[in-house]
């Protein structure tokens, strides 16, 4: 299977699940589901661990060129700054049918400058609920 160019990677946002998303100008992000994993061994299984996959949560992170008018990067200052949840839509290949998207709080918004070079801002996403396809309603 050929491998999967990274500049169809899409990050957008919304203030509600099924509003209108815009795109965050990235130049890379990712996109992180983890599980935690319990371990409920006795001393009946022969020695060996025991595993049970506890609650799931999601993260997503991004870098982008900064802009004071982005409507997406807007949206974000202003949700992390009024303690409001956004949603995330993650598009590994930029196409809906594979995306996802889930419920966040904005756990970072950074600025960063320098003399040589274009300011850039990052950005992290920490799960609030569930990740559901991107065609869900």
């Amino acid at each position: 299977m050929p491998g999967q160019a990274g500049y169809n990677f899409t990050i957008a946002v919304s203030t509600t699940k099924s509003g209108t998303y815009f795109e965050i100008p990235s130049s890379d992000g990712s996109f992180n589901e983890t599980a935690d994993v319990l371990n409920p061994t006795d001393t009946t299984n022969a020695g060996y661990h025991q595993r049970l996959l506890g609650l799931l949560d999601a993260s997503a992170n991004t870098e982008a060129n900064w802009s004071a008018t982005d409507p997406a990067l807007v949206a974000i200052r202003s949700a992390m700054r009024n303690r409001t949840e956004l949603w995330v839509k993650v598009l590994p290949n930029g196409l809906a049918t594979e995306g996802s998207k889930f419920p966040v709080v904005v756990e970072n918004f950074n600025i960063s400058t320098s003399v040589t070079d274009l300011s850039t801002v990052s950005v992290s996403f920490q799960g609030n609920g569930a990740v559901v396809p991107d065609d869900e309603a």
